[in-house]
């Protein structure tokens, strides 16, 4: 005779899995979108489409090192029956290949079998591109690897607010510019500030995902290596009940230009287009700029359109809608 109670323990887990994921479609949908304040960061395209502009994310760019500072192409996502994903530019890509286990807090989620830190990070195999022998685009996808290490994941930056690891990695005339961001909330755009108020869990690591890709162009009358990451970066907090997640989502071109025709000082990385947004998040945080989880009473209301996994995708659209109320980003933080 069968067990009565054979398999009830898994069924049990399922339906505990099945609850967070519902509560959190109810709770999570909190997203905010990155702005830029000073209008000669603001991206701007052809007057055709200036309306798309007004309703997509500002991309806060710095190319000074071109003559006349032309402007890159807008986003070019498209739609997925599920949800909008983000095109792939053309060049040579690879993904994130490594995978863990999953643990709570991050168990039923996107993230789950993400990987830990660095090892989400799968650089694509060097090839000699056009003015590139292969180990100078070797070299160069390194330097990308430590920026988005120095950027997202270095508890310097992370928690101390300390930029100068990641700036260090920039050619000088970049790095002055990059610079500024960090005087106002611009630099959410490309790295992560932990708020505070609130304490990432010393028992996890951030979870990643991603897609790199390189190619070369020529861009002004000067060849240039563009390499371009795309990763969702996954934070878990302490003290925060069932939501402890938070995320970044980016999409970073660093530029390398052929250093023939440049000054000592614009040799080396530039931080070209940037865009991105967080999700799961407190939106009173994210209006200055910080990283928070979602906090009951502080952060936007879940909506009914779109499941909150989905942001948690590398290959999710970066332009959304924005779903922290204005009202909510001005509100005191709330202690974790």
């Amino acid at each position: 005779m069968s067990d009565p109670f054979d398999g009830l323990e898994d069924w049990a887990k399922q339906a505990e899995r099945r609850a967070k994921r519902a509560d959190r479609r109810r709770r999570l949908r909190a997203v905010f979108r990155i702005r830029s304040s000073r209008a000669r960061s603001v991206l701007f395209i052809a007057s055709a489409v200036a309306a798309a502009v007004l309703l997509a994310a500002a991309l806060p760019t710095i190319r000074t090192y071109l003559p006349g500072g032309s402007a890159y192409s807008a986003d070019s996502s498209a739609d997925s029956p599920l949800y909008p994903t983000q095109a792939v530019p053309s060049g040579v890509s690879a993904t994130t290949t490594a995978s863990a286990a999953p643990t709570d807090p991050f168990e039923g989620t996107p993230a789950a079998t993400y990987p830990k830190g660095e090892a989400g990070i799968t650089l694509p195999p060097a090839t000699a591109v056009t003015g590139f022998t292969a180990a100078q685009v070797d070299a160069a996808l390194q330097q990308v690897r430590k920026a988005l290490v120095a950027a997202r994941l270095d508890q310097q930056m992370l928690v101390g607010h300390d930029p100068a690891a990641l700036l260090a990695l920039l050619a000088p005339n970049s790095a002055k510019g990059i610079k500024t961001w960090f005087d106002g909330t611009e630099f959410s755009a490309l790295a992560t500030w932990i708020d505070p108020a609130a304490h990432l869990d010393p028992a996890e690591e951030v979870r990643v995902s991603g897609r790199i890709t390189f190619d070369s162009a020529e861009v002004d009358g000067i060849q240039t290596l563009r390499i371009t990451t795309n990763f969702v970066w996954v934070y878990a907090f302490t003290g925060n009940g069932r939501n402890p997640l938070a995320a970044e989502h980016d999409e970073t071109r660093w530029d390398f230009p052929a250093t023939g025709r440049l000054r000592a000082a614009d040799k080396g990385m530039w931080v070209g287009a940037v865009k991105g947004y967080m999700a799961w998040i407190d939106c009173a945080a994210a209006g200055k700029g910080l990283l928070a989880p979602y906090r009951s009473g502080a952060g936007a209301q879940p909506g009914p359109t779109e499941d909150p996994d989905a942001y948690l995708k590398a290959d999710h659209s970066l332009t959304i809608a924005d779903d922290c109320d204005p009202a909510a980003s001005s509100a005191p933080a709330v202690a974790a």
